[in-house]
């Protein structure tokens, strides 16, 4: 089985699941300088205008899955970074800061 991985744009307060790339989404990581643009495709209009509006409270997750190995777990801080939805190209743009990654299998068993 090989790696899987998936992207997740959540409202930090309620936890509530704005994006997930499990509904069909594509994505990308662009690394530039010390930002990263994180590019979600195919985003409805409806799910881009809320993330827009709650763009100052977003937690922002990738999940590497590996096959037999511990899932890495990618949070992204938004801060007050650019957040921008084009509903022409269904594209969501999330300009990210900074990164923490861990592996929850070290934390819980």
């Amino acid at each position: 089985m090989a790696e899987q991985e998936r992207v997740l744009v959540k409202h930090s307060v309620t936890g509530r699941m704005l994006v997930s790339s499990t509904d069909g989404i594509s994505y990308s990581f662009d690394e530039q300088g010390g930002l990263t643009l994180i590019t979600l495709t195919g985003v409805a209009a409806d799910k881009g205008a809320a993330v827009v509006e709650l763009k100052a409270e977003l937690n922002v997750f990738r999940f590497e899955e590996p096959a037999g190995g511990p899932v890495v777990k990618h949070w992204y801080y938004v801060g007050d970074h650019p957040v921008a939805y084009d509903p022409a190209l269904q594209s969501l743009k999330i300009t990210v800061q900074s990164e923490i990654e861990y592996r929850p299998d070290q934390y819980w068993e």
